[in-house]
Order: C-alpha cells, then sequence, then structure tokens
C-alpha cells in the first residue's frame, strides 16, 4: 500500500512531487507514503476522501492534506470534469529546511479548517494555483525560482497556521522500523499476525514497538493491523458478493463473528448492512490501479 495507486510526475530541480487528477484518475486506492501531501480540488462534483478509515467529503475549492504514513484514498462521480492538483512533498528536503516538521500534525482539511485563517487558506490556494499553471509549461531556471517561490511561500503559510506538534519526547523515532513493519502488515494482513509476532520477527518488545507506533502514526501497531484488515474487507464487500465468511478470512479476522465486531465498531453498521446500503453506488476506475 505504499504509493502504488497515483500517477505522479518529478523533476530534479524541484522538492516535491505533483499530479494532475482527472475524472479518470481521480478514484485512488488506499495507500501511504512517507511524504506530507497537499490537495487541491479545482473543479468537479464532491470528493469522498477517506484518511486513516475516516471519510471527509470535499468540495470543489477546497485545498486538504495527509499527514506522514496516513493511509488514504479517493472516489468521486463519474460524470462530472474534475480536475486536481496535489504535491507530495520530499520529507528530506522538509526536515533539512524546517527540522521542526518531523513533529508537524497538519490540520488542513478543507474550508471548515480555515475559519480562523482565511486570508493563509486563500494564500495557500494562489500558491498551488500559480504552481500548477507554471508546471504546465518546460520549466526553465526563471520559471524554477518562480516554482520555488511560491512553493516556499506555502510551506511558510501550512507552517504558520495549519500545523500543530505531536512529538512523543520520551521516543526518538524510528521511522525505518515503522515503515518496514508497515510494508510487511500490508502484504500480510490476512495471515496469522499480531503486534507480537512483528515485535518478535524485530527482535524488539511490543511495548517498544507500540511506542514507536504511536510517535510516528498516532496509533498502536494492533490498531495499525486492524484497519488495514478492515479497509481490505471494505474493499471485498464493494467489489465482490463472496460471502462475509470469505471476506472475514481473506482479511485474516479468526471468524465471521469477530468480523461482524470490529466492522460495526468502526462503521456503527454490520457488514452486510453496509453492503446492502453502499455496494450498489460503489464506483471506482480501475485503469488507474
Amino acid at each position: 500500500m505504499k504509493i502504488l495507486h497515483e500517477t505522479v510526475q518529478s523533476l530534479a530541480q524541484l522538492p516535491f512531487k505533483f499530479y494532475e487528477h482527472d475524472s479518470q484518475t481521480i478514484h485512488v486506492n488506499p495507500h501511504w507514503h512517507q511524504e506530507i501531501e497537499i490537495n487541491y480540488l479545482v473543479q468537479g462534483g464532491p470528493v469522498n476522501f477517506v484518511i486513516d478509515g475516516q471519510t471527509k467529503r470535499f468540495q470543489p475549492g477546497d485545498i486538504w492534506a495527509t499527514n506522514h504514513r496516513e493511509i488514504h484514498s479517493a472516489t468521486a462521480l463519474r460524470n462530472e470534469h474534475y480536475l486536481e492538483f496535489g504535491l507530495i512533498i520530499d520529507d528530506n528536503f522538509l526536515q533539512q529546511q524546517v527540522p521542526q516538521s518531523k513533529d508537524w500534525q497538519l490540520i488542513l482539511k478543507g474550508i471548515d479548517s480555515a475559519h480562523r485563517h482565511h486570508q493563509s487558506y486563500q494564500r495557500i490556494k494562489n500558491h498551488l494555483l500559480a504552481i500548477q499553471q507554471i508546471l504546465r509549461e518546460p520549466l526553465t531556471d526563471l520559471s524554477r525560482l518562480n516554482v520555488l517561490s511560491h512553493f516556499y511561500g506555502l510551506l511558510n503559510e501550512l507552517g504558520e497556521n495549519f500545523t500543530q506538534s505531536h512529538s512523543n519526547k520520551d521516543v526518538s523515532p524510528n521511522s525505518n522500523l515503522v515503515d518496514d513493519v508497515m510494508v510487511q502488515i500490508n502484504q500480510n494482513y490476512a495471515e496469522e499476525l499480531d503486534g507480537n509476532i512483528l515485535a518478535s520477527k524485530h527482535h524488539i518488545s511490543l511495548t517498544t514497538l507500540n511506542k514507536q507506533f504511536n510517535a510516528n502514526i498516532q496509533m498502536s501497531v494492533n490498531q495499525y493491523l486492524r484497519l488495514i484488515r478492515l479497509l481490505n474487507s471494505r474493499r471485498l464487500l464493494l467489489e465482490t458478493d463472496r460471502t462475509i465468511d470469505y471476506v472475514a478470512a481473506s482479511c485474516g479476522f479468526s471468524s465471521g463473528k469477530t468480523f461482524n465486531r470490529n466492522f460495526k465498531a468502526w462503521k456503527g453498521i454490520t457488514p452486510s448492512e453496509y453492503r446492502n446500503n453502499f455496494a450498489k453506488d460503489y464506483q471506482i476506475d480501475t485503469s488507474c490501479f
């Protein structure tokens, strides 16, 4: 689930990747990456954007961010003409320029999050639009400087007005360890797996592994494992007509009863009810995966 499902572009002279999503590519399967991502829905209809299992509906004109290693996905209406522009900011560059950014928790989640910082929100929008327009032409030395001026302005607005710190002073974050464990979970969630097994594989205690997960992604290793299993079960419920017991077993739940209990705690309804309510409206374009 590491960044496999977004079509992004990069230029060696710029400290970020960028993309433009249209109606065909705006549907994105659950994935994560180490870097911070900034999204701007320029036009179209609403977009349902899921971050760590929580759904937020964004409207044209909205800007939002995903934090380090947040699992996110997107679906949208098929009959709208969409344009979404986004940046995935190089994490090494960001921490070199702004060391405290390693502790940033971005709180930019659309216009509703900008009630105290409307002018800053508008400046971020203007910076993104300017970068988007410049990158539509071949990059020259001068236009690169122009892009960077807007990019630095964007970072300043984020740091001044749309971040909060989540540092854990008792733990020295080991992001490589957490990334390795997350990849193992993403690849093997259907197997018999739990925090103790993962900690043993890395020759550390479960307490240490949980401290690292909480310092890096603000959840325990078992909470992350449960979320990955639930996200994949949701996909099977909506994309297939397999039985509930099959979905449970395929996603690593010990029984249909355990799956029902966990899914209801997550979504408020049973897997069967969720499928009945949402499968007929589920739209996703697999050509972009």
